[in-house]
């Protein structure tokens, strides 16, 4: 019998091991990232985690990438953002023919590999673009400024298709337990009650950085492709009503020997993820049953100041707000909310049921065994990037 219970405290110490992904790693690089003279140790703890943790490797190569564009090591940030970009596209591809995964459903989304959101992969273009322009080679700025566009045009036809076929799947993996009319019904209370504050964000409905569009139209219309530029200041000034792409728009229609020097400022840290439990009361065969559902929060992103000017011989400009990347990420993040939800749900309900059996079968020790199990897998999937601002300025 000691042996026995040995054997199941070992199983689930090895559990837990992998229930809440590398948390303490990421806050350790945040700490780094956001101190005065931390930097370079940012970029060197992301480089040594990008080769330990494969699991989360195309979030480690982003950081590492970002870390080293803002050292200044551009040739370095090519080739961790290349990497970032390269497994996400895998990755996201492999998501696309699967939409599931057992051992997520079994455990928690933290023993998946890390996909990544598509405001992600856009911004590895669109730094990728930047370190180009800042060695000089505007041909490879000029592919990356069009990957960075082309992924903008296919988000909205990824969510609308892909999330929406994952959380059938999903409802036939849970069916025999959980009907599909219940699971649609626990997922829209838990939208309702739980997540009503994502109704606030009502920009960038259609996952388009405004910022991405303003530097790519200002990059083709400088680089002997006026028409195409155009149409991306005028994408760009659609969504953000800046008045100095507006100003832009005009100038680049009826040009003249004007020279200028467009300034772009980030600023603050994005908006992050963190962990939140509620309690659901779940209908089963069984009876009915009381289980916990641990979920992903955003947290607001915070500025470090509230505004910025130019100041010049002549004149004086302030900077005009450009994005705000919370409205964003808030988005994309409601766009997967459905399928995170079910998910978990899913998860919940085959918890509960190996609860019940255990206890029918498997006797006083085997329930307890599952329940403990139950507590330390239920653990919400909150890996994000820390790297990004939470506004960009412009100012002409």
């Amino acid at each position: 019998m000691k042996t026995q219970y040995y054997t199941y405290l070992i199983f689930l110490l090895l559990f837990f091991v992998g229930c809440t992904g590398h948390r303490s790693e990421f806050a350790r690089f945040d700490r780094a990232y956001y101190s005065p003279l931390g930097m370079q140790n940012a970029y060197l703890f992301s480089t040594q985690m990008s080769l330990k943790d494969h699991k989360d490797g195309s979030l480690w190569e982003l950081q590492r990438g970002v870390s080293a564009l803002m050292l200044g090591q551009y040739q370095d940030s090519l080739i961790a953002l290349d990497a970032a970009e390269a497994q996400f596209d895998h990755h996201i591809n492999l998501f696309n023919k699967s939409l599931s995964n057992v051992g997520a459903v079994l455990v928690n989304d933290n023993v998946k590999t890390y996909v990544g959101s598509i405001y992600e992969s856009v911004l590895m273009n669109y730094y990728k673009a930047m370190d180009y322009l800042l060695i000089g080679d505007p041909n490879n700025a000029r592919v990356e400024f069009n990957r960075a566009n082309d992924r903008q045009r296919r988000a909205k036809e990824f969510y609308h298709k892909q999330i929406q076929k994952a959380i059938e799947n999903m409802h036939q993996r849970g069916s025999s337990r959980l009907s599909p009319a219940d699971s649609d019904s626990k997922v829209q209370e838990v939208l309702g009650e739980d997540y009503s504050n994502l109704d606030r964000f009502s920009a960038y409905t259609d996952l388009i950085n405004p910022a991405v569009s303003y530097l790519s139209g200002l990059f083709f219309a400088l680089d002997n492709d006026r028409s195409k530029g155009i149409d991306y200041l005028k994408e760009a000034y659609g969504i953000s009503h800046v008045i100095t792409i507006g100003e832009d728009l005009l100038f680049f229609q009826h040009p003249s020997s004007q020279k200028f020097t467009w300034v772009f400022l980030e600023d603050g840290k994005q908006a992050t993820k963190q962990e939140f439990k509620i309690t659901l009361p779940l209908p089963l065969p069984e009876g009915m049953y009381t289980a916990s559902l641990a979920l992903p929060q955003l947290v607001d992103g915070v500025d470090f100041h509230t505004n910025f000017s130019l100041n010049t011989a002549h004149q004086q400009n302030k900077f005009e707000e450009l994005v705000l990347l919370d409205d964003l990420i808030a988005n994309e993040f409601k766009k997967q909310l459905p399928y995170i939800i079910t998910r978990a749900i899913t998860s919940t309900v085959l918890k509960v049921g190996l609860e019940a059996i255990s206890n029918q079968y498997l006797g006083v020790l085997g329930g307890l065994f599952s329940s403990l199990y139950a507590a330390v897998s239920t653990s919400a999937d909150i890996r994000s990037p820390s790297i990004f601002p939470h506004r960009i300025y412009t100012a002409r």
